[in-house]
């Protein structure tokens, strides 16, 4: 079961410290000194004091863990110069036409129900949420609890109990999801350069990973009815008309193959499923040319460039996947990731 707290995450430690304080602390995983007195540099192990007027803050408690993520928060800077942490520069996406602030919806779940198949109870009940561009969320949940099923529904990579709630995505959004065991996506590249892996995944002007989503892909079955006659064979283009958006479909007729335009309203109840999917991967073409990923060169040098922003310098991109630590592997995913300037 989820609750939703709409707070900033300093009132919901006051509120409910007994979840907080069971929260991984960051000091850890940066290499703070459990007594909040320095760092720890991961390059030789040594504890290093924290510098002249940049003591750690105590504010919130010194209990152990608290505090030292704390310290290490209000020392981030110090950290970073002395090259302890590799920042990551993300690039600036800029709004999706049609949004205006950062408090307007662009993504919504209503009354979602999932149910695994084989299963008889349902993991996911009355779900509904939404998202804005100024969104920051964090899901709390025991395991089996759901959570990941909620974001795959979310971003399209399950469908949700047919007949029960909607989900609706914004269509100029550009989305990135990074699963939970996401390493799996390098599997098949840990002989490549990251350059390389970043070259295969968009060589045709998309990315091939969201092509794979259970709501975009389509099956053998739906490829056999798109070429029959009378059903709809494509998606060629999208207008706005007042508050709707408008697709223009390709039929193959007797006479040759004719376009008509038809509202999403009516692609969504009267189509059959696959045409709705051919819709979502238009808007992903139009997506990419607005973001400028397709006419983005996938040279070597602009590859490296964008690379170095995440901390993966020239002679890491050189290298082979499999060298790579287990942090360099999910940086590099990141990276692949918002290559399309996503939104979120």
């Amino acid at each position: 079961r989820f609750v939703y707290y709409p707070m900033t995450f300093r009132q919901f430690q006051q509120l409910r410290p007994e979840i907080a304080a069971g929260l991984p602390a960051s000091g850890k995983a940066t290499g703070a000194a459990d007594d909040g007195t320095g760092y720890v540099d991961p390059r030789t192990g040594r504890l290093i004091p924290w510098g002249d007027g940049a003591e750690p803050s105590d504010e919130g408690g010194s209990e152990s863990g608290t505090g030292s993520a704390l310290s290490t928060l209000s020392n981030v800077e110090q950290l970073v110069a002395s090259g302890s942490i590799l920042p990551i520069r993300f690039p600036d996406p800029g709004k999706p036409e049609g949004i205006r602030t950062y408090r307007k919806p662009v993504m919504t779940m209503k009354d979602i129900h999932f149910t695994y198949e084989g299963s008889e109870r349902a993991i996911i009940t009355s779900a509904s949420v939404t998202v804005t561009l100024g969104s920051r969320v964090v899901m709390l949940g025991a395991n089996g609890a759901g959570k990941t099923t909620l974001l795959k529904l979310l971003i399209g990579d399950l469908e949700p109990t047919q007949g029960v709630g909607e989900v609706w995505k914004h269509h100029n959004l550009r989305l990135a999801y990074i699963a939970q065991h996401s390493l799996h996506h390098l599997e098949e590249y840990l002989q490549q350069t990251p350059i390389a892996y970043i070259q295969e995944r968009f060589r045709q002007g998309l990315d091939v990973e969201l092509s794979k989503l259970k709501t975009l892909a389509l099956t053998d079955d739906e490829k056999a009815i798109r070429d029959q006659t009378g059903a709809v064979k494509d998606v060629v283009g999208r207008q706005k008309r007042g508050k709707q958006v408008w697709y223009e479909v390709v039929k193959p007729g007797r006479k040759g193959e004719a376009t008509q335009w038809y509202p999403l309203e009516e692609i969504e109840t009267q189509f059959k499923p696959y045409v709705l999917k051919m819709v979502k991967n238009y808007d992903l073409k139009v997506q990419a040319l607005e973001s400028g990923l397709a006419v983005r060169p996938i040279t070597s040098a602009e590859i490296l460039e964008h690379l170095d922003d995440f901390g993966l310098g020239s002679d890491l991109a050189h290298g082979k996947i499999k060298q790579l630590s287990g942090g360099q592997r999910q940086r590099l995913l990141i990276f692949a990731g918002v290559w399309a300037k996503t939104h979120g």
